[in-house]
């Protein structure tokens, strides 16, 4: 039985605008581009977009290895390369697509300029409209004074090899935004940092194992956001290794200090994506560069009380085939064989999460609290205002019966009305409740001027040492106990 084939040749125009809406974001796209940087070795990577220029444009320059011709016509060439067969085992690429549709998704034209080891400057440029003019494969020649014109306005003139994307005809923008596109590009620019100090964190970190990198935009160094606080939570359990053929996965389970220990600065860097509620779950990193975050992949759910989980995944891009890596390196779906492990992982790490929270509301025998908790049946519960609590008897035992009935009206319209909604909204999005009596930090002056005015009440020493915040407070407890 013959087989009969017929070449279909695309239209080139068509192709490549129809890749032009594939997903990327401006922060997306120039983490792609910076993909390509780390993968030439640069140490050095700017973004400039020169206020004065009269239009948008953005210099994306590095000082890696540079490209020749045969490797600047590869770059330029539309999947260019055999992805999974032919790629060092640090190389950030994946399908040869990256420099072109993440260029070509925030502009309609976009340049490469590049030196290797000091020889002439080389450049091509994709221009859109050019291609709908001759609808061809082809991309245009720069001369070399056409890329020196380009050359000037960056540090990469200053190299002995280096290379610059610039981007410019921003018709996106323009089309959305208007008179505004400038104050548009701005908004996208900030986000584009916060997003780069997240996904390179341990590349501007210098992790172990790879080469620190500086990434400065309009001047202005970029800082590394750890998502776990390392430095100030280590690693909850010892890393998790799964062997994968030849390769291996290696596991890292996190959990975060309590939100209110995590200074205000600190948690706006953290929740760069979202609340903590919606940022925990899986870390996948591909090379120490950070994928996707801030998923349990169906696994879990997301929860308040599991919200301080973060787990580090660390993968080559060896096995990017199995993870469904797509263009973007934005989404990634862990293989079947991996889930199963992986359900066990999560169910260690958000138990201690459980905990950490349970530990701050624990009660115990010695403990006079202002509210108590009362479970009426499987799922439901109540909050009281504690009327045992020394404070409360106090004055009541002051009241004649008209007051007292007052106050025990007061106590049941303060239960009954309490805020519980607001407060959850609050606690969902991780505001600090200043008025939450955090034992732990409490200030043991402000501690010992509340001592002395119940003293002066007439309240036993004793009996006020059981009631919060005093009881909580371990180092006032023992204070108390050396003086008497």
């Amino acid at each position: 039985m013959g087989l009969e084939m017929r070449e279909v040749l695309p239209s080139a125009y068509n192709t490549i605008t129809s890749n032009r809406s594939i997903g990327y974001t401006m922060e997306s796209a120039i983490a792609d581009i910076i993909d390509n940087s780390i993968s030439a070795n640069a140490t050095r990577i700017d973004i400039i977009t020169p206020p004065d220029s009269g239009s948008i444009v953005c210099y994306i320059c590095d000082d890696g290895t540079g490209m020749d011709i045969h490797e600047l016509d590869n770059a330029m060439t539309f999947g260019g390369r055999d992805y999974i067969e032919h790629r060092k085992s640090t190389d950030l690429g994946r399908y040869g697509l990256g420099l072109k549709t993440a260029s070509l998704s925030q502009c309609r034209r976009f340049s490469v300029i590049t030196k290797k080891g000091g020889r002439t400057l080389i450049g091509g440029c994709w221009d859109l409209d050019i291609v709908k003019s001759h609808n061809e494969w082809k991309y245009l020649v720069l001369s070399e004074s056409e890329c020196n014109k380009i050359l000037e306005n960056t540090p990469v003139k200053q190299y002995k090899s280096g290379t610059i994307v610039f981007w410019e005809k921003f018709d996106r923008i323009q089309d959305t935004s208007g008179e505004k596109k400038f104050i548009e590009f701005s908004k996208q620019l900030s986000k584009t940092q916060d997003h780069l100090e997240l996904v390179f964190h341990r590349y501007l970190s210098g992790d172990a194992g790879i080469k620190k990198i500086s990434i400065v935009c309009n001047g202005r160094i970029l800082e590394p956001n750890d998502p776990f606080l390392s430095n100030h939570n280590p690693a909850v359990v010892e890393p998790i290794v799964i062997p994968v053929g030849k390769e291996r996965i290696t596991v890292i389970s996190h959990k975060l200090i309590h939100p209110s220990k995590i200074s205000r600065e600190i948690a706006d860097r953290l929740e760069v994506k979202g609340t903590l509620l919606n940022t925990q779950g899986f870390y996948v990193y591909r090379n120490k560069r950070l994928l996707i975050w801030g998923t349990w992949f169906g696994l879990a759910h997301k929860v308040d009380k599991t919200k301080l989980c973060r787990i580090q995944i660390d993968i080559p891009n060896s096995l990017d085939h199995l993870w469904s890596l797509d263009i973007k390196k934005s989404s990634a779906v862990p293989p079947a064989f991996l889930k199963d492990q992986l359900e066990k992982i999560i169910s260690n790490v958000t138990n201690i999460s459980i905990r950490t929270f349970e530990k701050r509301v624990r009660s115990n025998k010695d403990r006079t609290p202002y509210w108590v908790r009362l479970v009426l049946e499987e799922k439901f519960s109540t909050y009281q205002i504690n009327r045992e609590n020394p404070l409360i008897k106090s004055l009541r035992a002051s009241m004649n019966d008209q007051q007292s009935i007052l106050l025990e009206s007061l106590l049941k319209n303060l239960e009954t009305y309490f805020p519980i909604s607001q407060l959850h909204v609050d606690l969902q999005k991780d505001y600090s409740i200043t008025n939450e009596a955090d034992a732990e930090n409490t200030n043991l002056k402000r501690l010992e001027s509340s001592y002395n005015e119940l003293v002066k009440l007439g309240i036993q020493r004793e009996v006020i040492l059981k009631m919060e915040p005093f009881c909580n407070s371990r180092k006032f407890i023992e204070e108390k106990g050396k003086k008497n």
